[in-house]
């Protein structure tokens, strides 16, 4: 199987290259990294077909390694039995016919399984003690036979094995390359978005201020409250905008104008609207719905390969169904969408904080992590679809193709 190298540095280059230095990083600096993982997950399709067609072949491999093992079992069986009753046939000559006649030998398993004696019966014995004998050559050379192929099929899994490593080193240190470089840019470009929505909250934002005028003698103190109307404050991070001052009256006292301190916050950005990729950063997949897997099983799911640790997002707006383990899926997310069909998110390494049942998500929210939790052999996201949320799974490709590439 030829391997495909792909340097790299090169793919982390052009993404870094999305980033100016010391210069504001626009939203086509974003495309233009997220366009430089798409290519990278179009690259690597065929060396994912290539990993996916050697695990469907060492799960073949597998599942008749097992049968030849059953088998390998009965023939051994069948070789103990002919053995005894080639041992009990023996005794019953050396019983009747005495030490003397030459049988003696005959009774000892590891003489029998050397079967030289088998032509030392043919003068002496009846049809019945050949046919014993011959069971016995029989069952011996069938459990050879049969060691013989079970241990080819296990060289050859190993084989497949070593080879399955080497496509994923492939596929996997390019995608740590990817994603590194992409979420870098993407949390540089959310820091400074959030900075420049905070300023331009700031800078149109206006705080009514009503003063509390109250005349008092000359040599009273000040005020020590004022009473602020029409100020909202907020809980977010803050500017603070003070006010006031003190002036004499005609009667000797002293109006004063308490200082007012409004506390501000940028507000959140909007959601976006429609589907966005389940994964959030370097990914590579292929289209594998129905293919077989180990005990009879086929696959009903699209495997997002990225990662460890790359974000996971919700595709759509709508609420967490449940966060569950399982020891096949092992930590799954489960969200339903607004469309009404429902999302599996298998294998996670770990859910984002406060995501649990019931909580509401919008369209790209941060939900998880891409791990191997369960029987997963590589990190990957086993992504499953359905529908109408009814358990029935559909194939999720044509969905998960047209929002990752």
């Amino acid at each position: 199987m030829r391997r495909l190298w792909i340097a790299p540095f090169a793919l982390a280059a052009l993404i870094a290259s999305a980033l100016p230095a010391l210069a504001e990083i626009t939203p086509a600096d974003i495309d233009d990294a997220r366009e430089a993982i798409r290519q990278l997950a179009s690259r690597l399709e065929g060396q994912v077909a290539a990993y996916d067609a050697a695990v469907i072949e060492e799960a073949q491999l597998r599942d008749r390694l097992d049968d030849l093992v059953v088998a390998l079992a009965a023939r051994e069986r069948d070789m103990v039995l002919a053995r005894r009753a080639a041992r009990d046939r023996a005794a019953e000559m050396y019983m009747s016919a005495g030490v003397d006649n030459g049988t003696s030998t005959l009774v000892s398993d590891e003489e029998m399984a050397r079967l030289p004696a088998r032509y030392a019966y043919l003068a002496s014995v009846s049809q019945t003690d050949l046919d014993v004998v011959n069971r016995l050559e029989a069952a011996r050379r069938d459990f050879i036979q049969q060691k013989g192929i079970v241990d080819e099929a296990i060289d050859d899994q190993e084989g497949l094995r070593q080879e399955m490593d080497r496509l994923l080193d492939v596929i996997y240190t390019e995608l740590q390359v990817a994603n590194d470089g992409y979420q870098e840019i993407r949390a540089a470009y959310d820091k400074q978005e959030e900075e420049r929505r905070l300023r331009e909250f700031l800078a149109t934002s206006t705080t009514t201020t009503l003063p509390s005028a109250t005349t008092v003698p000359a040599s009273a103190p000040p005020p020590a409250t004022a009473t602020t109307i029409g100020a909202t404050a907020t809980t977010a991070a803050s500017t603070t905008t003070t006010s006031g001052g003190a002036t004499t009256n005609a009667a000797g006292g002293t109006t004063t104008t308490a200082a007012v301190t409004t506390t501000t916050a940028a507000p959140p950005p909007p959601p976006p609207a429609g589907r966005v990729c389940p994964v959030d950063g370097a990914v590579t997949f292929r289209d594998s719905w129905g293919e077989p897997r180990g005990g009879g099983r086929t696959h009903k799911g699209t495997d997002l390969m990225a990662a460890r640790w790359t974000p996971i997002v919700a595709i759509e707006s709508g609420y967490i169904y449940q966060v569950s383990w399982h020891s096949s899926g092992g930590l799954g997310i489960y969200v339903k969408g607004v469309s009404g069909a429902m999302w599996y998110y298998a294998h996670t390494q770990a859910a984002a904080e406060g995501i649990r049942a019931g909580t509401p998500v919008v369209v790209g929210q941060l939900i998880g992590y891409v791990g191997d939790s369960g029987n997963a052999s590589v990190t990957h996201v086993h992504f499953g679809y359905q529908p109408n949320a009814n358990w029935i799974y559909a194939n999720p490709y044509p969905i998960v193709n047209g929002l990752c590439r």
